[in-house]
């Protein structure tokens, strides 16, 4: 997916951090910067700016950090871009982008001009033919770059949460179901092997989850969770045709994570964990709703960057 690409500076000078991540967010801009001592990597710092005047904040922010020309990563909160399944046009690969521009334009009505982009899962179903289309504002897209290179931030790549949040997971052969939830947003639950994302979808109604009690979370919240995520098991075993995922990681907007944990895992027998990074943390910092997509931007640099 070509968000993915690195965008080029070629007068980029080193930096004493080794990325900096942004979630690029409707009410706010959430910033982590991760540094790296000797081949470990430690998450250092955390901020979050207005979207108001956020280019001005951005570039003050950077001066006092003293975090100009460090390797930049941006991710588009859920609500800043939309992602949808279309049949792949029966065109060349060079030519695939502009044929789905016009699905764009024939699925969105609207007058907008949108930028366009799209990437493949690694297995589909018998017969199926698809690729997921992203679609965002293109006066966004260019806000976001002149912001972020104005910062005198080198900027690397933006991309999308579904995408981002594979970086944030170690590699490993056996396939992970992820529930991620920004504040208020949907809940998104992915299935991901090898940092690959092989199924993602977005679920409605969990928008308040953080005003429910314990009791709301531990029942009827649970129950209609756990019910989704086999859905989505079934259909990755015997649609995809792949083994059977057999970890659950969770990061949602609620006070009870703990105990939703502890209740899925026993209601879908799979053994149930908190999201969290191999990574160190300065001391206060910890990954949360709030914190997860911009520190996932960053480990972008881990993937992309040469040890």
């Amino acid at each position: 997916m070509a968000f993915w690409e690195k965008i080029t500076n070629r007068f980029a000078k080193s930096s004493a951090f080794f990325a900096v991540g942004i979630e690029f967010g409707q009410q706010a801009l959430l910033i982590s910067v991760i540094t790296r001592q000797q081949n470990r990597l430690q998450w250092l710092l955390q901020q979050r700016l207005g979207i108001d005047n956020w280019q001005q904040s951005l570039a003050k922010w950077v001066k006092q950090h003293h975090a100009a020309d460090t390797p930049c990563h941006v991710v588009f909160s859920t609500n800043r871009y939309q992602l949808m399944q279309v049949d792949r046009p029966a065109v060349e690969e060079q030519e695939l982008v502009q044929a789905l521009r016009w699905s764009a334009k024939e699925l969105l009505s609207s007058n907008e001009e949108m930028a366009v982009d799209y990437f493949d899962l690694p297995a589909q179903p018998t017969g199926s033919n698809k690729v997921n289309l992203v679609a965002v504002p293109m006066t966004l897209v260019k806000e976001v770059s002149e912001g972020i290179i104005h910062a005198d931030l080198d900027l690397q790549s933006i991309g999308i949460e579904e995408l981002s949040q594979c970086d944030l997971l170690e590699p490993t052969d056996q396939a992970q179901i992820t529930l991620l939830q920004e504040p208020g947003e949907e809940v998104c639950l992915s299935i991901i092997r090898q940092q690959k994302l092989y199924f993602s979808r977005r679920l409605k109604g969990y928008e308040q989850l953080s005003t429910y009690g314990l009791e709301q979370i531990q029942q009827g919240i649970a129950e209609t969770l756990s019910l989704e995520i086999q859905r989505s098991m079934d259909y990755f075993e015997s649609q995809l045709r792949q083994a059977p995922a057999k970890q659950l990681l969770i990061c949602i907007d609620t006070p009870f994570l703990d105990e939703l944990s502890q209740t899925l895992g026993q209601m879908l027998m799979l053994e149930t964990h908190l999201l969290e990074t191999n990574i160190d943390k300065a001391e206060g910092l910890r990954i949360s709703p709030d914190t997860i997509t911009s520190l996932s931007a960053a480990l972008r640099q881990r993937n992309g960057a040469v040890a």
